[in-house]
């Protein structure tokens, strides 16, 4: 290799540089057919690392770059490239060190000859795969514009072949997790020139013939627009590039290419969770999504539409999974609509029949028999819908599902009919599979969650918790089962943690017994423990977006948004129940003491939390220093820099070349410093959502202090209502003793007199005497017996005001009328006002596939009336498939 160096360097010959070009281009990539079996297979690693120890020949093969000669050049680009495929990431720290390396490539996009500027393309996404600097070298050296302008060049995303594929793949390396590049993307509205590339103004066949390059060339051109709006990306970013995405309509485009006819599913699912990304926690967009209409008979919202497909079986996995995602972008952070999407499973006023719509939809999907997908995809769905909003937990517990049995119509609530499912299916009853099951015990984990009038609800049927308690307390070593009985050990937890004390036969205390002679507490810890160390509950609290994109169908498992419940709420139930064992081991009248140790352990809880937050905030502020200064020593590099390259075009040559020796080492360093900056901001980022999740945890504390401290006010209240009855008890029973003596001495005086004993004038006046001390003492006992009656009718006056706020959120609850009766009970008002709802009768739709018959229990009514209609109804054929493809 020596001597085709000394050549290079030493000839004029352009024929002769360019055959030991070829040669060492040979040398460093032999073809499969001239290896021998008897040589090393790394030989060519080898010879590449031999080569590039002397940075004079990286330095001599770039200084080639700037002949014209096309074999000169050609054969040097050739030779750079294999050599950066054969050491990728020494070769990207090597050629930073060279004299505007990068900028001589960088060069090359704009040759008029093809193959050289093609091979200059691919050299260029080889350095750019993981090099942070070089990305930003390219950035800043007008790259941008000149990968569009070959974009453009060669079709565009529609006609383009594979150069447009090797400039989106360049463009996605220079943007993907690059907050710098992402920002001088954005502030130069690039997005503009991006919404030029979904026109479809040609000939049909551009938008029914979908080639596979074409369908390539879309999708990447979907990833580079998710880039910007990736949920794990920085949240400024995601907002100016949601803002700019609407405005310019890239939005409008998108949605456009839903309904585009042929569209290849792998590319639709891509494109509905690029639309997704795009609304996620805007407003703006998502009510701009909301209004775009689907062509069908009658016209439909398009989300309609895409959940109609999520629910069809028929329909790939990945496209249905893709359709959950946008689903829960469309309902992140717009408490109006997820209220929108609960209304329409509420009763209505009027007996209308409305069109199908978004809750009917779930509520098919989730009790669909035989397809677990639309069962766990549903669930999932409308625990989205409910998360983090305890007025629509209270809601959707008014929400009646009209149930076919024996011939007879029964209205069944929503949570109710979850655990029918649970219990029918764990009897063989019917077949429902494990993912169906885990799905619906999801739904209602989210549904219990700091809703005390749905833990009531739940524990108002009897049946509920002997069915936790038989599954948590199953002794099975499959993974499924443990799985099982992990999620049921945590909905059991949610019930005591989330305990109002109203239902007698469920309270806290009882159901803390039961865990602790039914189960155990280490072994409840112990199922607890294994689903928050399964491998599929870490993969999807680590990942957010894609958890169940990427996962087959039989291995659907957990939701993200579940994880997070779950870790939140896992520690909360196992304290409870250490607490109670605890208790236990003291005596009883050191009950007070164990109220204030635990509040004095919370305190301190608390407080460590708190601490905590303000490490974080002030480790928060230094790294927003640290980041200004930073910032300022680049601004002042940058300055130095062009300083430096005024100065190197007026000096000579070896002038010039130390001029830009030193801008390269000063680039190196800026570049060093930008990527210092945006680890920072990572940090800091981290550092806020950890402030995030010790305040959530903080909340957490406070609200079981509230909670067993009223526990403990209930039980002292019990106790002295006991202790006065009690008291009223003896009084009573002492006054009728008093009587009986009073009336045993009176016979005794009236037998004296009848046998003619005297009685003295003394014992007659003390008669008269004592009567008037009875008197008196009764009214000393009326007068006493005024004080515990005052405060019994202070403890019942407390107990009324109790019972009155009780009725008044039952009330409001269930949007009782004025006149109804307070002192009935909170369930039968329940029962008495919730109505079934109405499905349209009629024009039949078929929700899941047009071979599968509606389900019976999943029709709604407004009056019993309509019960016969629906029978009618029922023997009707179903609709055409409603199919988004």
């Amino acid at each position: 290799m020596h001597v085709l160096i000394d050549v290079i360097k030493q000839s004029t010959d352009p024929e002769l540089i360019s055959l030991s070009l070829d040669t060492l281009c040979n040398i460093m990539n032999p073809s499969e057919t001239e290896q021998s079996s008897h040589l090393p297979a790394d030989l060519c690693t080898q010879f590449t690392e031999m080569f590039i120890k002397d940075l004079a020949n990286l330095t001599l093969m770039f200084d080639l770059l700037d002949e014209f000669e096309f074999q000169i050049r050609w054969s040097s680009v050739k030779l750079i490239n294999q050599l950066i495929l054969n050491q990728s990431e020494q070769l990207q720290d090597k050629v930073l060190q060279i004299p505007r390396g990068v900028s001589r490539i960088i060069d090359l996009l704009s040759d008029s000859r093809e193959i050289i500027r093609n091979d200059a393309i691919l050299i260029l996404n080889n350095l750019t795969k993981t090099n942070a600097n070089i990305q930003k070298i390219i950035a800043f050296e007008s790259g941008f514009d000149r990968i569009m302008e070959i974009i453009e060049g060669e079709g565009s995303v529609l006609d383009g072949g594979v150069i447009v594929e090797d400039c989106f793949n360049l463009l996605l390396n220079l943007l993907q997790k690059n907050y710098s590049n992402q920002s001088f993307f954005k502030e130069a509205n690039y997005i503009k020139k991006i919404c030029k590339y979904f026109e479809l103004s040609g000939s049909d066949d551009s938008a029914t013939n979908w080639t596979q390059q074409k369908t390539t060339n879309l999708s990447l051109l979907l990833r580079l627009i998710q880039c910007l709006v990736a949920p794990n990306n920085q949240q400024q970013i995601i907002i100016d590039c949601q803002k700019a995405y609407n405005h310019f309509g890239l939005l409008h485009r998108l949605c456009v290419l839903l309904t585009w006819p042929g569209v290849p599913s792998d590319l639709l699912s891509q494109a509905i969770c690029t639309v997704g990304e795009v609304i996620r926690g805007n407003e703006a967009n998502q009510l701009l999504f909301s209004t775009v209409m689907m062509q069908s008979n009658p016209p439909r919202p398009i989300i309609t539409i895409l959940l109609l497909s999520m629910i069809n079986e028929k329909q790939p996995f990945h496209l249905r999974s893709s359709i959950l995602y946008c689903f829960e972008c469309f309902l992140y952070k717009n408490e109006e609509k997820k209220a929108q999407v609960i209304e329409t499973l509420l009763p209505k006023e009027t007996g209308g029949i409305s069109d199908i719509n978004t809750g009917q939809i779930l509520c098919t999907g989730l009790f669909a028999p035989n397809d677990f997908v639309s069962n766990w995809l549903c669930a999932v769905a409308l625990a989205h819908t409910i998360s983090n909003s305890n007025t629509l937990k209270e809601q959707l517990l008014r929400v009646q599902l009209a149930i076919n049995t024996q011939d007879k119509i029964q209205a069944v609530s929503l949570l109710q009919q979850c655990m029918n499912i649970l219990s029918e299916s764990s009897n063989n009853t019917i077949n429902y599979q494990f993912q169906s099951k885990i799905s619906i015990l999801m739904l209602i984990s989210t549904w219990l969650s700091g809703c005390p009038a749905a833990v009531n609800v739940f524990l108002s049927n009897e049946q509920n918790i002997p069915y936790l308690i038989s599954q948590a307390s199953a002794t099975d070593t499959e993974e499924k089962s443990l799985i099982m009985q992990g999620v049921s050990s945590f909905c059991l937890g949610l019930s005591m943690l989330y305990n109002s004390e109203q239902i007698d036969a469920f309270t806290a205390e009882k159901l803390k017994d039961i865990i602790m002679k039914r189960i155990g507490i280490e072994q409840f810890e112990q199922k607890l423990e294994y689903i928050s160390q399964h491998e599929a509950y870490t993969k999807t609290l680590k990942q957010p977006k894609f958890a169940f994109i990427s996962v087959k169908p039989n291995d659907l498992l957990f939701d993200y948004e579940f994880t997070r419940l779950y870790k939140s709420n896992e520690t909360l139930v196992i304290n409870l129940l250490k607490n109670k064992k605890k208790e236990e081991r003291r005596d009883s009248n050191c009950s007070t003491d164990s109220r204030v140790s635990l509040d004095q352990q919370n305190a301190l809880i608390i407080n460590q939390y708190k601490q905590l937050i303000r490490e974080q905030d002030a480790k928060i502020k230094e790294q927003q220093q640290l980041n200004q200064t930073l910032t300022k020593t680049c601004s002042q590099l940058q300055v130095n820099m062009q300083e430096l390259m005024a100065k190197s075009g007026r000096s000579s040559p070896p002038e010039k070349l130390q001029y830009e020796t030193r801008i390269n080492q000063l680039e190196v360093k800026c570049n060093l410093l930008e990527e210092k900056c945006a680890e920072q901001e990572d940090e800091l980022c981290k550092l806020q959502r950890e402030k995030g999740i010790f305040e959530e945890t903080i909340n957490n504390l406070k609200t079981m202090d509230k909670n067993t401290e009223v526990l403990e006010l209930r039980f002292e209240n019990s106790q002295l209502k006991s202790e006065l009855s009690q008291i009223n008890q003896d009084q009573e029973n002492l006054l009728t003793l008093l009587q009986e003596m009073e009336d045993k001495l009176k016979n005794y005086k009236k037998l004296l007199k009848q046998h003619g004993e005297g009685v003295s004038d003394d014992e007659d006046e003390s008669d008269e005497i004592e009567p008037n001390k009875i008197n008196q003492s009764d009214d000393s006992c009326e007068k006493n017996q005024d004080i515990p009656n005052n405060i019994h009718s202070i403890i019942d006056s407390k107990d009324t005001s109790s019972n009155e706020s009780n009725l008044l959120l039952n009330n409001n609850y269930m949007n009782e009328s004025s006149e109804a009766d307070n002192s009935a009970s909170s369930f039968d008002q329940f029962k008495i006002e919730s109505q079934p709802l109405a499905i349209p009768t009629g024009e039949n739709v078929d929700l899941v596939t047009s071979d599968v018959k509606p389900f019976n229990f999943l029709q709604y009514f407004n009056k019993p009336i309509q019960s016969e209609q629906f029978i009618h109804n029922q023997k009707k054929p179903s609709g055409d498939e409603l199919d988004l493809m």
